[in-house]
């Protein structure tokens, strides 16, 4: 393969989430959707459509985001198809353009086949991440980029995670009041995932004068802000199993979350949130945390 298609995939796929390029979150939601004894050629079809919607959005939110980063990532010294100018500005929209527009029609034949609103919530998502990267377009009518204020980045994050979530979500259930309840879930996790993301980025926004929020907030406030929500995460989980909206088996989330109380929380909250160098495992354990609880949750609900 072409180097110059490797490149534009790389930039497609990164960074690795639970989007893509392993369709985690797609994955589990189709699991948590039906069980075992349902499966049939048509939800396996279904799970295929999810999973080409789930990469290409994903693929499409990500190149456009690298599109627009070209000078944050010459200051940070990445070395990517754009900042060694293997492929113009003016290359990278159109496949941007391309990508979101072929992401739509799968969306929109995935809607009509369904005869479900999938489009008007993927639509949304498609809106704010694309204004949230913006910085060409948008950016001149509203004299905001999203991606450099905290307040930008959490209402994008607000919307992005419950539009996304009942996105996938429909394709696979026709379910709304499930799919509100883990567009709650998925909001918990993702506004938990901006904070952790944050702290690593710290010092490239500072130098770029950006106002995220790990540039504005202390890394004690960001660690003890993702704990909680991600807390809040499990909790809702565990209400909604205790109400006979998830199987019985999903209060196997309880383990995961007790091993982030014990490894995380506790840790943290005994030295007053202050983050040193050695604190790698802890912040693993909030990953491993919720990785794993995303694995229990489609399994039990699965089998």
């Amino acid at each position: 393969m072409p180097p110059k298609i490797l490149g534009i995939i790389k930039l497609c796929f990164s960074p690795f989430s639970v989007f893509s390029p392993i369709p985690i979150f797609c994955l589990i939601l189709f699991l948590i959707s039906c069980k075992f004894t349902d499966l049939s050629l048509n939800k396996l079809f279904l799970l295929t459509l999810g999973i080409f919607v789930s990469l290409s959005s994903s693929a499409a939110s990500n190149f456009w985001n690298h599109t627009n980063d070209v000078n944050e990532d010459k200051k940070n010294h990445k070395k990517t198809l754009l900042t060694e100018n293997i492929i113009t500005q003016n290359e990278a929209l159109l496949i941007s353009i391309l990508l979101y527009l072929f992401s739509i029609l799968l969306v929109l034949y995935a809607s009509f086949l369904l005869k479900r609103p999938i489009y008007i919530y993927y639509l949304i998502w498609v809106f704010i991440t694309w204004w949230y990267s913006d910085a060409k377009f948008l950016i001149r009518i509203t004299g905001i980029r999203l991606k450099t204020h905290y307040i930008g980045e959490l209402l994008t994050y607000v919307i992005a995670y419950p539009a996304y979530t009942l996105s996938i979500w429909l394709i696979f259930s026709d379910s709304l009041s499930k799919g509100l309840v883990l567009s709650l879930i998925f909001l918990c996790f993702g506004i938990a995932g901006v904070l952790l993301k944050d702290l690593k980025d710290i010092s490239g926004d500072r130098d770029a004068g950006l106002k995220t929020l790990g540039v504005i907030f202390s890394p004690s406030k960001l660690i003890k802000t993702a704990c909680i929500f991600l807390i809040l995460y499990f909790v809702i989980i565990i209400i909604a199993t205790n109400i006979k909206i998830f199987d019985f088996y999903s209060f196997i989330v309880i383990i995961p979350l007790l091993y982030l109380i014990k490894n995380t929380y506790i840790p943290f909250h005994r030295k007053k949130w202050t983050l040193e160098a050695g604190d790698g495992n802890n912040i693993k354990a909030m990953v491993l945390s919720i990785y794993s609880s995303l694995i229990f949750m489609g399994i039990a609900n699965f089998i």
